[in-house]
């Protein structure tokens, strides 16, 4: 299997540029499978808080988290995925990556995006999808593999479209995206697995980062006619790393845990929805 050039500098928090970490695979039109799946907790159009003036971090009905100078949302309306699919063309066209499919708009009740402002302005994104009978987008390269984690009834999910401006990259604005996911997918959904098919040139910082783990062999990704790699994470190691790591901003490792949310804050954001 094709590795990365080791000519290339080693991919740390420090150098890593965190736009077009993975890339954009969308498909508007999935075939059944058979393969039993509950249904979503609440709809496409998302269970906000009927009071968000209730808590003290949270501005907007659908602001998430508000911290510091900058507040994670779901994106739940025409102006904010048209801004977010905006963002992920740029990326990924600075890339070198077909953009035709690059967008957020979708009717799954499975799905989910989020999107990180930073000043106000719109600085990232991040989709999440749900397995369900329209199954993942990675089934299309990597089906063998993931029926493998069904067979063991496993539950899956599958991380994409993440797309960054490099002029505003912060860790911990990073870290609090994939928090979000974490908190949808393992605290609300009961997601075991997560996925995600990334460039893999990229992948050693979810490697390092995030203790992601590669399953998948590298094959050409047909929606951005770029090389991929599947990787996988086991959420109860995600959650095992948030509760020992997070807030632990002196350790001194190359793990993005310690910028994750505090347990407390995270407990907060999961009882919007329950």
């Amino acid at each position: 299997m094709q590795i990365a050039n080791p000519s290339t500098p080693a991919v740390t928090a420090k150098n890593i540029q965190l736009a077009n970490l993975a890339f954009n695979f969308h498909h508007p039109d999935s075939p059944s499978f058979n393969y039993s799946r509950t249904q979503p907790p609440f709809p496409q159009q998302y269970r906000i808080p009927t009071s968000p003036s209730n808590y003290s971090d949270y501005t907007e009905p659908d602001c998430l988290l508000q911290r510091n100078d900058y507040s994670i949302h779901l994106v739940n309306s025409l102006k904010q995925r048209i801004k977010a699919s905006t963002l992920i063309k740029r990326m990924y066209a600075s890339r070198g990556y077909q953009t035709e499919k690059a967008s957020v708009f979708s009717a799954d009740p499975f799905q989910y995006t989020f999107e990180a402002r930073q000043s106000g302005q719109l600085i990232g994104t991040l989709t999440l999808t749900i397995d369900s009978d329209n199954k993942l987008l990675a089934d299309t390269l990597y089906p063998t593999e993931l029926d493998q984690f069904r067979q063991r009834n496993r539950r899956l999910c599958e991380l994409s479209k993440l797309a960054f401006n490099p002029e505003s990259s912060s860790k911990e604005i990073f870290a609090s995206l994939f928090h979000m996911a974490y908190i949808f997918a393992h605290r609300i959904h009961n997601v075991d697995d997560a996925f995600i098919e990334i460039n893999p040139r990229h992948a050693l910082f979810y490697k390092r980062m995030l203790g992601f783990r590669q399953i998948g062999k590298l094959r050409t990704c047909p929606r951005v006619n770029a090389p991929a790699v599947l990787l996988n994470l086991d959420l109860a190691y995600m959650e095992e790393q948030i509760v020992t790591q997070a807030g632990q901003l002196n350790q001194g490792t190359r793990s993005i845990y310690p910028h994750f949310l505090s347990q407390k804050k995270e407990n907060k954001i999961v009882r919007q929805f329950q």
